[in-house]
């Protein structure tokens, strides 16, 4: 039982170790397109640009083609041997090169009309609308290319090798990094090179992780050899195929939803005037880190993880793992949540007031953080929750519940954003995530994976009455860690120190407070501590 749980955790520590060094150079990338950009017209006219790609991005990479495909592989693998889980992940990569294709080319037809539905606000201003078509025909490319990483990243992930996919982004945040040197007026569209920089970051991507497939010896990568295949095999891989494709679309809205939900939140931005689009992305990367870094890394690390478990019918040990995914989860978001919404400003006035970014846009991106912020532990919860229906090949529930969230995320962004312009699109979102993650608990409860609340003397880890309480522990030891952060920021003023210097040591105070605190009263996952003295007894 311990070798399976340390396979879940050394999946989550992999993708959580790299993919914090990715989200620091997604910062770094940011900062220069904030600086060189700024947060009005010439930025948001890149940022809708890239919505298409990057919301497929997460989508295949996060989400749909992973999900209806990483647990019949995992069978496959179990039952059936890596012979024909090979050849069944290399008919499948080619079949969604094809649909992918083709589906760029129709995109590439019809994009006045998609652009038209991403940024109707911007439709009559005929010189910028033409600007986004533009760019989005170059970014476009960018999508069949990372929808193939992902579908090689996650036979990784299945062979132990997490890093891999979770290294990729890295690519293109360099790609991103350097193009922002090409940036001049002259350009006729000033955003030009980092739509250049994103189909080259692709290109690389799909490059590195070719190699490191053969490196590691994932996926034989010679071409199918259908001679030597029996009638019997051929057809079974054919009824795979059928069945991993039957799930894809229901996957794909179920597990997109929160990045559906932030195409919505680009949509409806745009009905607000130029600035609005990038007050909430810029917002938006910031509220990314945790959700990102502990988020993504604990979906895919437990996808894979539960498939296994599911795979060979262990109930018990898929029950254990999912609530473990959800003490880490909590663990990590919450005290997240409180320093966002207490320091908003000070980190969007470090990070990314400079050049063309002006104090009226730190202001703006900061009161969008604090309405972000707000949602970051249900954001986890639904990253937690949706694997434990994925990883039984139930790709319908996460549909229906995302159908209901993305309806109630288009109601309350209507009806907030009239009083409160852009902060109410994002406490939208926010609301919408926390209903979304109670709907996520009732049906696991439903399903036995999760022991409905219980009051007894002795608290088992599964019941939701434990992580309730464990939950309010943590947002007490972060009220604890706030106290001492805003002591240390009133002194800290009164010495008059460089921000950067400041929100460093704030960050330093908060992160040794809330460890020290929660290491004294045990409140740490002690299934981190677990992975940890495995890893070093191998």
């Amino acid at each position: 039982m311990k070798d399976k749980t340390s396979f879940f955790i050394r999946g989550f520590t992999q993708s959580a170790t790299i993919t914090l060094f990715s989200r620091i150079s997604g910062f770094i990338r940011d900062i220069f397109i904030a600086a060189f950009l700024g947060a009005g017209v010439f930025s948001d006219i890149f940022l809708i640009a890239f919505k298409v790609p990057n919301l497929f991005r997460r989508i295949t990479a996060e989400g749909a083609l992973t999900s209806a495909f990483l647990p019949i592989y995992s069978k496959l693998i179990e039952q059936k041997g890596k012979v024909i889980a090979d050849n069944f992940l290399k008919i499948f990569i080619f079949l969604v090169a094809i649909f992918l294709i083709l589906l760029m080319i129709v995109i590439q037809i019809i994009m006045p009309f998609i652009i038209f539905f991403l940024a109707p606000g911007f439709s009559d201003n005929n010189l910028v609308f033409e600007q986004i078509t533009s760019l989005t025909r170059i970014t476009i490319i960018f999508m069949p290319l990372i929808s193939i990483v992902a579908l090689l990243g996650v036979a990784t992930n299945v062979y132990g090798k997490f890093w891999v996919l979770s290294f990729t982004p890295i690519i293109l945040n360099f790609c991103l990094i350097i193009s922002c040197f090409f940036i001049n007026d002259d350009l006729s569209i000033r955003s030009l090179p980092l739509a250049y920089a994103t189909v080259l970051g692709g290109i690389l991507q799909l490059i590195f992780i070719i190699i490191m497939i053969k490196k590691f010896g994932v996926l034989k990568l010679k071409i199918l050899d259908i001679k030597s295949n029996t009638v019997k095999k051929i057809n079974e891989i054919k009824s795979y195929l059928k069945k991993t494709w039957k799930k894809f679309l229901p996957a794909a809205f179920g597990g997109g939803v929160l990045q559906i939900n932030l195409l919505v939140d680009t949509i409806l931005a745009s009905l607000l005037g130029f600035g609005s689009v990038s007050y909430l992305y810029f917002a938006d990367r910031i509220a990314q880190l945790p959700l990102g870094i502990i988020g993504i890394a604990l979906s895919s690390s437990l996808l894979t993880s539960l498939s296994k478990s599911s795979a060979i019918r262990d109930t018990k040990q898929f029950s254990k793992e999912l609530i473990i995914s959800l003490k880490i989860g909590l663990f990590f978001s919450i005290p997240a949540s409180f320093v966002f919404i207490n320091f908003s400003e000070l980190f969007i006035r470090v990070l990314f007031e400079r050049g063309e970014f002006s104090s009226i846009e730190t202001k703006q991106t900061a009161r969008a953080l604090i309405a972000y912020a707000f949602g970051i532990p249900a954001f986890i919860i639904l990253k937690s929750c949706q694997p434990a229906f994925l990883a039984e090949g139930n790709t319908k529930t996460p549909m229906y519940v995302g159908l209901i969230l993305l309806l109630l995320n288009i109601f309350l962004s209507f009806l907030l954003m009239h009083f409160l312009d852009h902060l109410g699109i994002a406490l939208a979102t926010s609301l919408v995530s926390w209903i979304g993650s109670f709907i996520y608990l009732v049906l696991l409860i439903k399903k036995r994976k999760i022991l409905k609340f219980k009051f007894n003397l002795k608290l088992e880890e599964s019941n939701l009455l434990f992580i309730s309480i464990y939950a309010l522990k943590l947002v007490l030891t972060s009220f604890l860690m706030i106290l001492f952060m805003k002591i240390t920021f009133y002194i800290l003023n009164i010495y008059k120190l460089n921000e950067i210097y400041i929100l460093l040591f704030l960050v330093l105070i908060g992160l040794i407070t809330y460890i020290l605190t929660n290491y004294f009263l045990k409140y740490i996952p002690q299934e981190l501590l677990i992975g940890k003295v495995i890893k070093l007894r191998k």
